[in-house]
């Protein structure tokens, strides 16, 4: 009888999930009542075995919640890795974050509350009867506007039904009351403005405003004294009037007012701080200063320079041009003081009278924080100043006689003295007059372009200049306490409702609009024109791009011919557009900034290294035009610059694209541009397959342009104006012509070497390609470009070096220092040769990754070693320089370095390499040509299959290219290659044509078949392995060590025993020559191995039997077992060169190479020993121990011919009788003995072997082996968990995800009945992971996970056609595995006691 589990329905459950939703509290469903249903769904789905993810629960909540106000909240949760899969958490976080912020009211609605229907407020039951006779009918009440007069009109007196409603009552009869309008006293709101309100807003409106009007009624008779305005004649007055006093704790009771008693004396602190700024688009607010009219021309203020003011503040003796429409609070140095509220933002003007030159001058400072007659005095921060290019010097002269003391303009010529007031200093300034705004020179103190006060950028580009590390600045700036006059974020001061009237649109788009635009041009002009207004926002004229540039410059080592550029800047967006302009000096990099954001755009900021030339100059002129922000990158980290890596791209696209077309060097420049374009319009896979063009810019790229010809191709250009001659003539194509002519206009390089732009050019017909009067005319048009512009040779190399030195290699304050006055490098003799030399690894290089190689130890300014070696590798604090390939270097620790090193490589040490595509070709003499391609079989011809003499260069994903054999290549990636062929022309040739049609015509079936990934050969651990013993000393030569010529003279030191070496020429009679190499390897250590083998598989097979066989597992099993029971410590050992203890019966002999050196370079040499290599090696080694142990009394087991056994006797008083073990594993012994040591010392010391590794045993074929004790009894067990965690789990995830999905306590599920399934089949490739999961699976079975062996032999059985239910049983067994990783195979303690050793009974 068969019992099945009762499941619930998943769809009518999720249909509850997927159909709640919630958008406010109303009386029957609130926010709590929301968050319910869905946990309990969730637990209903856990209880029967479907439970969703943590991460699908979480979108699910926030699926259903559809109130438009919250969606930044949504968005933060979702962004939130520890919330965004934790339902519990993201609900809690949720509602506080909802609660903190005041966006909507949690309480649920009730009878008692009121109740929101549109526009309308009802209380029900508070109010019923209250107007009913006495106040005491039933009757609604109801918000109205409340600047409407009280009224009331009742019927009835107070008594009966009524209908009362705020501000205007009416009743049945009585009598009409009626109560005069409130004045306007500037705290009324429009009612359009209340509605936007929730009820605890609206409530702490009135409370606030009640409370205000209390305290006008209570301090009418008390004048109000604004900001600095109040000046008294004593000295303790005139220090509290300064402009900072404003901000401090003597400032007007308005800002914030705080007195501290220190002994008898009262201090004044004046500083002022505030939170970040912020933007936004929000409804008007009351300003906190009204523009009083100016009148007071005499006035004399102090405009003073202080740097704990975040932003200028202009006061009584400024005149505002204009408003930016916007406004922000200013608040001061503690929290308790009261902020200034909604303070202007504007450009404002104030009158300077220069005594030294007779003039007055106007100096407008914009993005002033505008007070007016609220501050008799104004702020000036310094830094404001200085980022518009003037020098402010504040140190007076008595304390540095050098100082200037003064503000200086250099490009106005103008230097204004500063003034002392005290310890401050300040410029005497004051209000213009009329005649003076029309007539006198206007000075810009301050840039038009948005003050952000706290942005990143002035730390970026403070750390080119400063040894403080980014952290300290963090940390800095994170505990900033004092500041002058810290302002909010400003917001717009234009509302939904002005917008709706100004653009004749509803209230609801205009709000919409203003949350999808920006307004960075808003202009508000309160004053009389007195001048014409000046045109200042040249950044709206051009199109805005949604993205930061990035740019750099390139340098060439040759000048181009004919436009003779040196360089090139590079800008690029982080969506990968670049554009190229060559220069002829690096000056020009400002000119070429305009004229890109002219042609493309105005980006959101500049990204840059520091350069002069890319921060001063012309750069920095047409930065501030554009009002453009710029970040500078740290030195020595390009990463962080785009264009670093971008410029890598576009080099080596260039350098193929050169090479392959054989393009004279001196045309670098078109070139350079030619490949910049054209990656603007390649589809990208990092951007879902779309060009960069269309990213950026929104619309669908035309290649129009680069689809007639290829770079540098031979054309025929129409001259309608050549007469008596040909209207044709030779030309070369160098790519379009974006800025001449119209459209498919193209740059075509004539014989004379001049480049020109034509239209009418076409391509070389076939006639014209073969005909030798053509032919002779092209080598001729190639032979005079090759003496006027230059030639292209084999070795020359086009690569374009990134960037100038940042330092010159010697100081140009001595010059007398010469290379031979340069300390040598002291030797590193603690470390000796380092192993990480020239080793490749990928590392982070900005948003992807790049390949890097290991150039060498980082030393400091002295020339010694950064950092020392560490038995401990978390402590070895070595530093290493590594280099990409453009040349860019970074520092890396050496923990990182392993540490990205082994996660790159499986267990072995070899990488992988992911295929991207393929992107040249070559051949050589080994190519079969077309003509020889037909060979006769019979009576046909037949074409020759073979591929040999081609090669085809790949990209990997790394961005690393490298050669391949067309051979490799078409048995990994067949339709890549086939495709490649075919679109590069080449698909005729006799390597191609017999293979590539038929594989296309198979293509969908075999692009299933095909590997994405491939072993990349000669590489281990990222270090490079040789081939030979030539290229090891060559990599010993590059990387200035000896680290392989070690590890091959080591090899020679163990392996010449196996070698008679002879002086004569002949060998000896009977012996045949074979070949041998030296196997190179590389250790997890990254030391290096050589082993000499010789070449077996060139060597007939032996007549006597070659097999040699090992110990079997459950031999070793049992071996474990009797340990246990005598209580016996087992020793494992490892024999050194195991095979060359053996001699050989082969006659072989080889010729010396230059691994015998020098001397014995070249001679014979007779194989004496079982070299590795030789077919016969293993039985001759297995022989030779064999005969070793039979000579020590050991006698092999009838059971295991490798487990070898001696009688011997145990220490102590009983003197019990046992048999002491050897089992043999090859070269691996394991010891079963209670004098383990003393044998392995008796087959050193007589019969000269040599072991290494001796130690109890810790792993046996991919299992852990240890000893634990149980309830008293010592038993050994075997663990097969490192295999399952690190190797089996890990590849079963990576197909199917995390397994901790289904609570998996046994190996299958109870009652499962495999032959009862009915899902579908599964895939082809579905089945063979199906067969390699049961082979996974069986081998943990051997390594110790006996609890599996009836759900593997189960399962198993379906091998051949499996179903979809059997794959989920598998990935159960899996589960199941991974929950009980700690699982143990053991001897049981009943063994222990009631053990028989039958095979002693048998052997004995």
């Amino acid at each position: 009888m068969k019992v099945k589990m009762r499941k619930i329905p998943q769809s009518p459950v999720l249909g509850t999930i997927r159909a709640s939703s919630w958008e406010k509290n109303t009386k029957n469903w609130s926010f709590d009542q929301y968050c319910l249903k869905h946990i309990r769904a969730n637990n209903i789905l856990k209880k029967y075995g479907v439970a969703m993810d943590g991460a699908t629960k979480v979108r699910e909540f926030l699926r259903g919640i559809h109130n438009s106000s919250l969606q930044s909240v949504k968005t933060s949760i979702l962004l939130n890795k520890d919330l965004k899969t934790d339902l519990n958490k993201a609900i809690i976080e949720f509602k506080d974050t909802v609660t903190t912020l005041d966006l909507v009211v949690f309480d649920k609605a009730n009878s008692n509350e009121e109740r929101k229907i549109g526009a309308t407020y009802t209380h029900r039951g508070n109010t019923r009867g209250n107007y009913r006779g006495a106040h005491k009918g039933r009757g609604t009440h109801r918000h109205v506007p409340y600047n409407k007069p009280y009224e009331s009109n009742r019927r009835g007196g107070y008594q009966g039904r009524s209908d009362t409603r705020h501000y205007n009552n009416r009743g049945r009869g009585g009598r009409n009351q009626s109560y005069p309008k409130r004045e306007d006293d500037g705290l009324l709101l429009d009612q359009s403005i209340l509605d936007q309100m929730n009820p605890k807003q609206r409530k702490a409106y009135y409370e606030g405003r009640n409370k205000l009007r209390t305290d006008d009624n209570n301090n009418s008779e008390i004048p109000r004294q604004i900001g600095a305005a109040n000046v008294e004649t004593n000295d303790e007055a005139s220090r509290l009037t300064s402009a900072s006093a404003a901000f401090g704790r003597h400032s007007n009771p308005t800002v914030a007012s705080t007195t501290r008693q220190l002994g008898n004396d009262k201090r004044s602190q004046g500083r002022v701080t505030s939170t970040n700024r912020r933007i936004a688009a929000t409804m008007t607010s009351r300003a906190a200063t009204p523009i009083f009219e100016h009148k007071d021309y005499d006035k004399i203020g102090r405009a003073e320079l202080d740097s704990r003011a975040d932003t200028t503040c202009a006061g009584a003796t400024f005149i505002p041009l204009e408003f930016t429409g916007q406004e922000c609070d200013v608040g001061g140095f503690h929290d308790t003081m009261t902020p200034i509220r909604n303070v202007p933002v504007a450009t404002c003007a104030t009158a300077y009278d220069h005594i030294g030159l007779q003039e007055t001058v106007i100096l407008v400072f914009h993005e002033t924080l505008y007070f007016g007659y609220a501050m008799e005095h104004s702020l000036l921060n310094p830094n404001q100043i200085r980022a518009n290019g003037l020098i402010v010097d504040m140190c007076p002269r008595q304390y540095d006689q050098s100082s200037l003391h003064a503000i200086v303009h250099t490009k106005e010529d103008i230097s204004m003295p500063l003034v002392m007031h005290g310890c401050i200093s300040y410029l005497p300034t004051r209000l213009p007059t009329e005649s003076e705004l029309k007539s006198c020179r206007y000075i810009d103190m301050t840039n038009e372009q948005i003050w952000e006060p706290y942005s990143d950028s002035f730390q970026d580009y403070e750390r080119q200049f400063s040894k403080i590390t980014a952290e300290t600045i963090e940390n800095i700036k994170s505990n900033r306490q004092i500041g002058a006059t810290l302002t909010s974020e400003r917001r717009s001061d234009v509302d939904a409702t002005t917008v709706s009237q100004r653009l004749g649109i509803s209230h609801h788009l205009s709000a919409a609009t203003l949350k999808c635009t920006t307004q960075k041009a808003s202009r508000h002009i309160t004053e009389p024109f007195t001048r014409r207004v000046k045109t200042r926002q040249s950044a709206l004229r051009y199109p805005r791009l949604n993205d930061y540039l990035y740019s750099d410059t390139m340098f060439s080592d040759v000048v181009s011919k004919p436009r003779q550029n040196a360089c090139a800047q590079l800008f690029v967006t982080s969506k990968r557009y670049a554009t190229v302009y060559p220069m002829r000096t690096k000056g020009q990099a400002g000119e070429k900034l305009n004229q890109f954001i002219t042609s493309t755009g105005v980006p959101l900021g500049l990204i840059t290294d520091g350069a002069k030339e890319e921060t001063l100059g012309q750069w920095d002129e047409v930065r501030k035009k554009f009002l453009l922000t710029q970040r500078i990158t740290e030195p020595h980290s390009p990463w962080q610059n785009k264009a670093e890596s971008e410029i890598g791209a576009i080099k080596s696209h260039h350098r193929r694209l050169m090479d392959r077309k054989r393009v004279p060097e001196e045309l670098w420049d078109y070139g350079l541009e030619y490949t910049a374009d054209l990656r603007r319009f390649i589809a990208r896979p990092e951007l879902d397959y779309r060009t960069p063009y269309e990213v950026l810019t929104g619309d669908t790229s035309d290649i129009s342009d680069y689809l007639n010809f290829e770079f540098y191709q031979w054309v025929k250009v129409y001259d309608p104006v050549a007469f008596p001659g040909t209207r044709e003539y030779l030309g070369r194509w160098l790519g379009p012509a974006h800025n001449v002519g119209q459209a498919l206009c193209y740059y075509v390089l004539k014989e004379n070497g001049q480049v020109i732009a034509r239209t009418t050019v076409r391509e070389l017909t076939d006639v014209e390609l073969k005909d030798e009067n053509e032919i002779q005319a092209r080598a001729a048009f190639d032979n005079i470009i090759n003496t006027n512009i230059g030639s292209f040779t084999d070795d020359a190399i086009h690569t374009i070096a990134n960037d100038e030195p940042e330092e010159p290699i010697l100081s140009p304050e001595f010059p007398e220092v010469v290379q031979d006055a340069i300390p040598e490098e002291p030797p590193d003799i603690s470390h000796g040769p380092d192993p990480l030399l020239q080793a490749e690894i990928i590392l982070a290089r900005g948003d992807h990754a790049a390949v890097a190689k290991v150039k060498h130890r980082k030393r400091n300014s002295d020339g010694n070693l950064v950092g020392r070696k560490h038995r401990i590798p978390t402590l070895d604090s070595r530093i290493y320089v590594c280099e990409f390939p453009d040349g860019e270097e970074i520092d890396v620790s050496y923990n990182t370095l392993a540490e990205h090193l082994f996660s790159q490589c499986d267990s072995e040490g070899n990488q992988y390499q992911i295929f991207q595509e393929n992107i040249n070709h070559r051949k050589n003499k080994n190519a079969v040509d077309k003509s020889d391609q037909m060979v006769r079989n019979g009576n046909r011809n037949h074409k020759k299959k073979t591929v040999a003499g081609w090669d085809l260069e790949v990209e990997w994903k790394d961005g690393s290219t490298s050669w391949l054999s067309l051979k490799d290549l078409k048995n990994s990636n067949s339709v890549d290659v086939a495709e490649y062929a075919k679109a590069n022309r080449i698909d005729s040739e006799p390597a191609f044509d017999w293979w590539v049609y038929d594989v296309l015509r198979r293509k969908d079936r075999l692009i299933k078949m095909a590997r994405s990934h491939r072993l990349k050969t000669g590489y281990k651990f990222g270090l490079r392995v040789p081939e030979t013993v030539e290229e090891a000393l060559e990599i010993d030569r590059e990387n200035g060590n000896t680290l392989w010529q070690d590890a091959i003279a080591k090899e020679m030191q163990n392996v010449y025993i196996a070698f008679d070496v002879r002086s004569e020429t002949q060998a000896p009679p009977g012996y045949r020559l074979i070949p041998h190499r030296i196997i190179f390897e590389i250790k997890m250590d990254f030391t290096r191995k050589a082993r000499l083998v010789a070449g077996g598989h060139k060597t007939d097979p032996p007549a006597q039997l070659t097999y040699s066989s090992v110990v079997s597992r459950e031999s070793v099993r049992i071996g474990f077992l009797i340990a246990a029971m005598y209580d016996l410590e087992p020793l494992a050992a490892d024999i050194g060169n195991a095979y060359l203890n053996a001699p050989t019966k082969e006659k072989y002999y080889i010729v010396t190479g230059p691994e015998f050196g020098a001397l014995e370079q070249g001679k014979i040499a007779i194989i004496v020993r079982a070299l590795y290599g030789l077919k016969s090696s293993g039985a001759m080694w297995r022989a030779h121990f064999a005969a070793t142990l039979r000579d020590l009394g050991f006698t092999s087991s009838l059971a295991d011919p490798d487990v070898w056994m001696r009688a011997s006797t145990l220490p102590g008083e009983d003197k019990q009788d046992y048999y002491e073990y050897i089992l043999v594993y090859v070269d691996d012994l394991l010891v079963i003995s209670h004098r383990g040591q003393e044998l392995l010392d008796l087959l050193t010391d007589k019969y000269q072997y040599r072991f290494k590794d001796i130690g109890p045993p810790k792993r046996y074929l991919g299992a852990i082996v240890g000893r634990y004790d149980k309830n008293g009894t010592k038993t050994w067990y075997l663990s097969a968990k490192d295999y399952l965690s690190k190797k089996a789990i890990p590849v079963v995830e990576e197909h199917y995800g995390t397994l901790n999905k289904i609570k998996a306590d046994t190996p299958l599920p109870p009652n499962y009945h495999p032959e009862d399934d009915k899902s579908p089949f599964l895939k082809d490739d579905e089945i063979s992971l199906y067969q390699s999961f049961i082979g996974t699976l069986r081998w943990a079975v051997e390594l110790g996970r006996i609890d599996l062996t009836f759900g593997v032999s189960l399962m198993s059985r379906f091998s051949g056609a499996p179903r979809d239910d059997h794959m989920q049983k598998l990935l159960w067994m899996f589960t199941y595995i991974k929950r009980h990783l700690e699982s143990k195979f053991s001897s049981p303690s009943w063994c222990l006691t009631h053990l028989h050793v039958i095979g002693h009974t048998i052997n004995s």
